[in-house]
């Protein structure tokens, strides 16, 4: 992604990713991080700038766009944006599958409830059944359905924003081990989180942000609380003096 420009939550910012990278973008509330996720995965659209994904300039114009080119979506909240709480632990997991285990427009159930049972076991989602409604299990194991909705997809980046948000400590922790399973398996991901030190932990990558603009960013053992939180105040400073902060 380069300049990408959106009203005035978006100012010019480029990121980009490697395959099999953790890429964390870390932030104050209000530095356009989920904006730029969306903006990434079609769901809004930049007033100007380019994406370009495998080498080719492209623009996706909707999710659609960016799930058929194998990206995935775990959005910030859970309850509103993600999972569909009527509907079962199978139904919410393969709900973006669907055209690809259909003929016809016919769902193979076989299918669908044996893509359902691997994740469920390979993420040690718990679960009553397939059939059970998601709004029963815990906020971990939501969680998980997510990302088993977008990993049953072989995608080739999952944008994960606040993945570990509202979970208790030992869902985090593995939550955390399936974002470094993804990355050994080649695929990339976009990590947002509000936490430092979980981006300290799991990311090879960190790009700072305030107010839509890109810092600078850190890399392996630099990429510290300390160093994130320096390059942020250090930017609000540059931006007083220019009469260019919002709080």
């Amino acid at each position: 992604m380069e300049n990408i420009q959106q009203g005035m939550r978006l100012n010019g910012i480029g990121i980009d990713i490697k395959k099999g990278e953790v890429l964390g973008l870390s932030g104050l509330l209000g530095s356009g991080r989920t904006e730029l996720a969306k903006v990434l995965f079609g769901a809004t659209q930049p007033d100007e700038g380019s994406i370009f994904w495998m080498g080719d300039h492209i623009r996706f114009r909707t999710p659609k766009d960016s799930i058929d080119r194998g990206i995935g979506f775990c959005t910030e909240d859970r309850k509103v944006e993600g999972i569909i709480p009527h509907l079962s632990v199978k139904e919410n997991m393969t709900i973006a599958l669907l055209p690809q285990i259909s003929k016809f427009g016919v769902v193979s159930a076989k299918k669908q409830s044996e893509i359902v049972k691997e994740y469920i076991d390979r993420l040690k989602i718990k679960t009553p059944s397939q059939n059970q409604p998601i709004r029963n299990l815990s906020g971990g194991n939501q969680q998980k359905v997510l990302l088993a909705r977008w990993i049953c997809m072989n995608p080739k980046l999952v944008i994960m924003d606040e993945p570990t948000r509202g979970i208790d400590v030992g869902a985090k922790a593995e939550i955390e081990e399936l974002i470094q399973e993804l990355a050994t398996q080649g695929i990339s991901v976009l990590m947002i989180s509000s936490e430092m030190a979980e981006l300290q932990r799991n990311c090879d990558r960190v790009v700072v942000m305030r107010e839509g603009r890109r810092l600078g960013e850190l890399t392996g053992l630099n990429i510290t609380q300390d160093a994130m939180m320096e390059m942020i105040a250090a930017a609000g400073g540059e931006l007083e003096k220019e009469g260019g902060l919002h709080e």
